[in-house]
């Protein structure tokens, strides 16, 4: 069976909604996989406990565990332990992570497991600041030719309205460049609204997108897994939204807001483009590609590299997903090539001979 380092939880704004996939994801695999589930707190600490499964606790992490129990990653062995309890340790075929926004989507945690040696569910550290970094998203795909709205980056400090308006007309849609979960965003139809987006989106994030609102669009998800040269592609979705797609609609109503794509046509292009864009930007793991249609037109709106729920509901089954996600990873990590750290070279040699030359050139 294998053993799976499950992280959710996260410093983040949306550390809620890492704690919702976290827990659907530990539930659904109870019986498939030897998890070991890790919580990081909003502080940054990782934590563990026996009933990490309770959505309840998360309220008052502290007050509500049961034996909360500090982990930390011993890099030497490829494991996690136990604070004050060293010999338990657990050694993972694989880190599942749970993690949204912050220190996790940015690719701080692939960093982390890489550093450690432990294969991971997502995309690499360059992969996911890329990903996460929606202009830097924009400007890269826009390199290689592929659709991508018009829009204007601008520091929070620095906002340029001359320059804004120049490229854009209302109405435009504010963006912090670096979050998720639709946080921060808005869409403005006057001066007034565009300066109340500006102050409320510069809470989250220094960097802000400004795009064209496509008032008459659809929206659509597909998610990949890759694997190398192997990839799986989940059935796309279409997203009935008002505006645009926001936090609410997400995570808080219960009426569902994605239907199936009844063109099969359209379910190929949508593939198709989700496919191009996942590996352009050198994605690995799972990911999900965000879309735009205005027309016969297609756009990508953004990439998640952590998507919620781990796109369990675009594939069909959560269980299903994940054990396909672990077992993969875990083949491919395996096959990948394994670089060289090791270079010989003299240098330590010179640099120890300039020293003493300089001693004695002082004297």
């Amino acid at each position: 069976m294998e053993k799976v380092l499950l992280i959710y939880g996260g410093k983040s704004v949306e550390r809620d909604i890492s704690i919702i996939t976290g827990l659907q994801v530990m539930n659904a695999v109870r019986n498939e996989f030897k998890t070991f589930a890790v919580y990081i707190d909003q502080d940054g600490g990782w934590w563990t406990c026996e009933n990490a499964d309770d959505i309840n606790i998360y309220a008052n992490f502290f007050a509500l565990a049961k034996k909360p129990k500090k982990v930390l990653i011993d890099f030497n062995n490829r494991c996690v332990l136990v604070k004050k309890h060293r010999k338990k340790t657990f050694k993972p075929d694989v880190a599942l992570i749970c993690l949204h926004g912050a220190n996790g989507e940015d690719g701080a945690i692939s960093g982390v497991m890489q550093m450690a040696g432990i294969p991971y569910t997502c995309p690499n550290l360059t992969s996911s600041a890329v990903c996460y970094d929606k202009n830097l998203t924009k400007i890269l795909l826009s390199y290689y030719g592929l659709p991508v709205v018009e829009g204007v980056c601008m520091n929070s400090d620095e906002i340029d309205k001359k320059r804004l308006f120049k490229s854009l007309s209302f109405p435009i849609i504010v963006k912090p460049a670096r979050l998720g979960s639709s946080v921060g965003i808005a869409v403005c139809k006057n001066e007034k609204e565009l300066d109340l987006a500006i102050e409320s989106a510069k809470m989250y994030d220094n960097k802000l997108l400004f795009e064209k609102f496509i008032e008459n669009k659809r929206e659509f998800n597909c998610a990949v897994m890759v694997f190398g040269d192997k990839y799986i592609l989940s059935k796309p979705q279409e997203i009935k939204s008002k505006k645009f797609y926001s936090f609410d609609e997400k995570y808080l109503n219960e009426k569902p807001c994605s239907f199936e794509v009844k063109s099969k046509k359209l379910e190929k292009e949508l593939q198709k483009l989700s496919l191009q864009v996942a590996k352009k930007l050198e994605c690995e793991g799972l990911v999900r590609v965000d879309l735009l249609m205005e027309g016969n037109a297609l756009y990508v709106n953004e990439v998640n590299t952590v998507p919620g729920s781990l796109a369990g509901y675009l594939f069909g089954n959560t269980r299903e997903t994940v054990v396909e996600l672990v077992e993969n990873t875990i083949s491919y990590f395996k096959e990948k090539t394994q670089l060289s750290f090791s270079y010989q070279s003299n240098a330590l040699d010179i640099f120890k001979q300039s020293q003493q030359m300089n001693k004695y050139a002082k004297k």
